[in-house]
């Protein structure tokens, strides 16, 4: 046999074997669980639920189930909105991709040389000589001056004028 090295005992392994029933010796029955069983008179005194209670916390789930569906409709539905402002904005931008392009395409047809061709082949034009222009002189000493009042003077104006004096 082995010893053991904590306490110094030794293995009995004579504790494993089967052992001889002893007769006229009565054996004690261990009860195979605690369990209590109830009669059908005390089952009938269990309490029972209280139904004022039972319909509160009915009412109380349902509204919290009522809430998170909410909450849950109402993301979706801001997704599906994100997801349409997406789209738009990717449109704009691919809008004014080919906007910039037309104009590019635009410009590179519309060459002053070009334009003047067709003016004075299609339209009849002639550029303006020297001769044809007139000019004009305008003076600096003129003032234009406010005759009548519109009533179209603010609050500020009013004030401006009281202390002002003007």
């Amino acid at each position: 046999m082995t010893r053991d090295k904590l306490n110094g005992a030794a293995y009995d392994l004579s504790l494993f074997e089967a052992q001889k029933k002893v007769e006229g010796v009565k054996e004690k029955k261990k009860k195979d669980s605690n369990l209590i069983r109830l009669h059908n008179k005390e089952k009938e005194l269990r309490k029972k639920p209280d139904p004022a209670k039972v319909v509160v916390l009915s009412l109380v789930t349902a509204t919290v189930v009522a809430v998170a569906g909410w909450i849950v409709c109402n993301n979706v539905v801001l997704n599906e909105l994100r997801q349409e402002i997406t789209t738009a904005e990717s449109e704009i931008v691919h809008q004014g991709t080919l906007q910039a392009e037309f104009q590019a395409r635009i410009d590179n047809q519309l060459t002053p040389s070009r334009i003047q061709s067709y003016a004075e082949g299609k339209l009849g034009m002639a550029k303006v000589k020297t001769a044809q222009k007139k000019f004009i002189s305008l003076s600096d000493g003129d003032v234009g001056e406010v005759i009548r009042d519109d009533g179209s003077n603010t609050v500020l104006d009013s004030l401006s004028k009281l202390f002002g004096g003007s």
